[in-house]
């Protein structure tokens, strides 16, 4: 256990003052696997193993930086560029894994997604946006 010990506080000491990782950084190492993986299928394995490693580098490079602040900024704005494509993964994983609970709607007048529990039947739906009544099978 000493060895472990050791080891454990010679890279603390090593990452003291670095960055480490982030969601921009996850999403470089995730699609780097993407890229390796396609390429694996298609046949162009060196122009995607070439993609992939500048992936993993730039990633690696990110999290060994002690400009902290430089680093900060370009994960606030990766999260603010990808904010929609993230909202919409996370309704579409909601809606699968709630999916025998409930029915999804949207309302005919303002388009707002509403959720109504499943085996209620025949019933009407008040839309909470614009206070729209419809009928829908539950």
């Amino acid at each position: 256990m000493k060895f472990l010990d050791k080891l454990r506080a010679g890279i603390a000491h090593f990452m003291s003052g670095r960055y480490g990782t982030d969601q921009l950084g996850f999403t470089m190492v995730i699609s780097a696997l993407i890229v390796t993986f396609i390429g694996a299928i298609t046949g162009a394995r060196t122009v995607c193993t070439v993609i992939a490693d500048v992936l993993l580098v730039l990633c690696f490079v990110r999290m060994l930086s002690k400009d902290r602040p430089k680093r900060a900024r370009e994960n606030q704005i990766f999260l603010q560029k990808t904010a929609g494509v993230r909202r919409g993964i996370s309704e579409w994983w909601n809606r699968m894994k709630n999916m025998r609970k409930y029915h999804y709607y949207t309302c005919p007048k303002c388009h707002k997604k509403l959720r109504v529990p499943r085996g209620v039947g025949h019933i009407t739906i008040t839309c909470r946006g614009c206070g729209e009544k419809f009928d829908r099978k539950a």
